[in-house]
């Protein structure tokens, strides 16, 4: 991760052009889009944290708190944030980092761990997955 935030930086910073650009209004949904992302994946990380701690929760599922709007919103998160960092770079070509994170999200990650959950959790994983989306809330 740090090599894609020093990288994002590099860009961001300059590094590959030799003119500064100007803050307008892309900059802006950038860092609504940064923060965003991180608050998904960090808080609903958190609150899944305080849901473990609890000893009536273990070995359950858990499917609350930000959790029940995506069944990954963590991963949403990194895309989001992703996007946001990508859009501070002022070079549309970083835009492919999120677009390949959401790809390998999709097809590599989600469905591993999908299977896991499936057999950790039986029952009550299938059924939270018949009722939540994916990846986007509300939408896959």
């Amino acid at each position: 991760m740090a090599f894609f935030e020093i990288g994002l930086l590099l860009v961001g910073g300059g590094a590959f052009r030799n003119h500064a650009t100007d803050l307008g209004w892309l900059d802006g949904l950038a860092i609504i889009l940064f923060i965003a992302g991180s608050w998904l994946n960090t808080g609903s990380e958190v609150q899944r944290n305080w849901w473990k701690q609890d000893a009536a929760n273990k070995g359950k599922c858990y499917t609350g708190g930000l959790f029940r709007h995506s069944m990954h919103i963590n991963y949403f998160g990194d895309v989001v944030l992703f996007s946001g960092w990508s859009l501070l770079t002022s070079n549309l070509w970083t835009l492919l980092l999120p677009f390949a994170m959401a790809l390998m999200f999709a097809f590599l990650h989600i469905p591993a761990l999908d299977a896991y959950l499936a057999g950790r959790y039986g029952h009550a994983f299938n059924e939270y997955a018949k009722q939540t989306k994916r990846l986007i809330p509300y939408v896959w």
